[in-house]
């Protein structure tokens, strides 16, 4: 039997057409039906922003700890560590689309087997933060066709830095913004393009770090480098059982002790944040500094 014209244009409008750009995901045709899997933190975290809950992404345990907000539905599967996930498992899940970070694109090769896998750019580059995000975040609305969603997340996340700032606007200190690591004797730095150094300029404080830091906005240092800025408060991330470890070896240690933000009481431990998080990390992390920061007496 012939095929007619009309049988190709038919044909030609019913398959669904996603076009990936190097740079940007852009859906051109929103599918009806969307099983989008997510292997990376910060895409989870994006699409759940949007009210897109994916069938399953990797490591659940690891998104819960360090991002948590949004909440990650009960019915979403764990597909094991982020760059060894169940390939037979998720091959049962039979998903529409896999979504990688694209330092992981590289690693996860059979995953095209599978289903069409988008690599995407999570880290900012020279980009700022939290533009990188919004843009990431129109990006995905596009493909999962949420754009009124996108608007206002985007939307409650300046409102929360406004607010944020306001708070602070008595606030003079420097602020180290910190991890502090098991053995009490190095910590993580955060700031340059990171989002949590993004987030602190917008707010308007000064970052007691000006130093060079990796693409995912964070350097490794000493302990010593804390006491460079006698003025500063130190803050610090929560990691539950690692920092408790820390805090402890800490207390044993002369230099912790001499630091002024520690004699002073200087010291804001701060619920975890993804450093690498989206704009709900955003969101959270300008709420809890600028409470938190406002409320010391000799800020």
């Amino acid at each position: 039997m012939p095929i007619s014209r009309r049988d190709v244009m038919e044909a030609a409008l019913a398959a669904p057409i996603v076009l990936f750009f190097a740079r940007r995901l852009r859906a051109q045709t929103v599918p009806q039906t969307q099983r989008l899997v997510s292997l990376d933190l910060l895409i989870t975290e994006l699409l759940l922003t949007l009210g897109e809950v994916p069938i399953a992404i990797a490591n659940i345990p690891l998104y819960r700890r360090l991002v948590a907000s949004p909440d990650l539905p009960d019915s979403v599967e764990d597909l094991g560590p982020l760059n060894e996930p169940n390939l037979e498992f998720l091959q049962r899940l039979v998903p529409t689309r896999i979504l990688v970070a694209d330092w992981q694109a590289s690693g996860l090769t059979p995953l095209a087997r599978i289903a069409p896998v988008s690599p995407i750019r999570v880290f900012p580059g020279k980009t700022r933060a939290l533009e990188h995000c919004e843009s990431l975040l129109s990006d995905m609305a596009a493909l999962t066709g949420r754009q009124a969603e996108a608007k206002t997340a985007i939307a409650a996340t300046a409102t929360a830095i406004d607010t944020a700032r306001s708070l602070l606007s008595g606030f003079s200190r420097p602020v180290y913004i910190c991890r502090f690591n098991r053995d009490g004797r190095n910590i993580a730095l955060f700031g340059g393009n990171g989002m949590l150094g993004d987030v602190a300029g917008r707010l308007n404080l000064r970052n007691a770090y000006p130093g060079r830091v990796n693409g995912a906005g964070v350097t490794n240092a000493p302990l010593s480098r804390l006491a460079e800025e006698p003025d500063a408060v130190i803050v610090h991330f929560d990691r539950g059982a690692e920092t408790d470890v820390a805090l402890a070896r800490l207390e044993e240690s002369a230099l912790w002790h001499a630091l002024p933000a520690v004699r002073k009481g200087r010291v804001v431990r701060m619920p975890v944040i993804y450093p690498s998080g989206g704009l709900r990390s955003a969101e959270r992390f300008a709420t809890q500094i600028g409470t938190q920061l406002a409320a010391l007496a000799d800020g």
